[in-house]
């Protein structure tokens, strides 16, 4: 396949798409106090992810799969991604990790429902979720996908506490899920609000005494930028990758490049910059 112009390889991508909301009110969500995303903000998003030519994308922050539809099909975006995956998670805001996929997505799975320790607080489950899904890719294989995003800087300790229990539980997760997956490629991205040299990244990469550990794609440059579009906030966090997108060594080992796409139209569909990844296929 060449879904980059002139090789043969693929491109799997995370974006944050900062509150892709409607204008309706959910009863069940805590959504009255985000607007819904401007028709400008969704054009410049549409053509970030148009431009990127990514066959896979993870997304965040987005509401429910009906704005997510209307969003593609009103963007042009349809034929790219015919395949669109939205599992209602835990977030009390309602906003959603979701998939947009050129290619078919098989085993959907939602892991909002596991439940595990976090120092100093009572056990809980994901703040949002840890969605899975495998897409066969042509002339490549299967590879399964986890898509997450973990629990925001704020709150000080007790959300670096929650995003590292976030970590250690996606780890065994993955670790389970992926022991008997044939291929052995896998990668979980997402936005993981926090940094490669972070704890909580560093539970997923680090090797463990059976030698398993995930490898980031960014590995020859760990100090990129991804986090954040806007300056004001960037002085504030501090200009950061929290966006990350891990491997497992078997997949890592056709990986041919990495980008931020610092599109034009970045700073107005998003406060943060899409990031991916290119594997070569057979």
């Amino acid at each position: 396949m060449n879904s980059i112009a002139g090789r043969s390889s693929f491109r799997i991508a995370s974006y944050n798409v900062l509150n892709l909301f409607d204008n309706v009110d959910d009863p069940n969500k805590r959504d009255e106090g985000t607007p819904a995303k401007s028709a400008d903000s969704q054009r410049a998003l549409a053509q970030v992810i148009e431009d990127s030519h990514a066959d896979v994308v993870a997304l965040q922050e987005v509401e429910n799969i009906e704005i997510l539809t209307e969003f593609r099909n009103k963007n042009g975006l349809a034929d790219d991604y015919p395949h669109v995956v939205l599992v209602e998670g835990n977030d009390g805001r309602g906003i959603d990790v979701a998939l947009f996929s050129k290619h078919p997505v098989t085993n959907v799975t939602s892991h909002k429902d596991e439940v595990f320790p976090i120092k100093g607080q009572e056990d809980r489950g994901f703040l949002r979720d840890l969605l899975q899904a495998d897409i066969d890719i042509p002339d490549y294989g299967p590879v399964r996908f986890f898509l997450n995003h973990f629990a925001s800087k704020r709150g000080g300790e007790r959300a670096d506490h929650m995003r590292e229990a976030e970590a250690k539980a996606a780890r065994e997760i993955i670790k389970r899920e992926t022991k008997e997956f044939p291929s052995q490629k896998f990668v979980i991205m997402g936005d993981f609000n926090d940094t490669p040299d972070s704890k909580s990244v560093q539970i997923l990469t680090e090797k463990d005494q059976d030698g398993w550990g995930l490898v980031d794609a960014f590995r020859k440059e760990p100090d990129t930028i991804s986090y954040p579009t806007n300056e004001k906030t960037a002085k504030k966090w501090g200009y950061k990758r929290i966006d990350q997108i891990l491997l497992s060594p078997q997949l890592a080992e056709d990986q041919v490049e990495e980008q931020v796409h610092m599109h034009p139209s970045s700073k107005e569909a998003s406060d943060h910059w899409m990031v991916s990844a290119d594997f070569a296929t057979k």
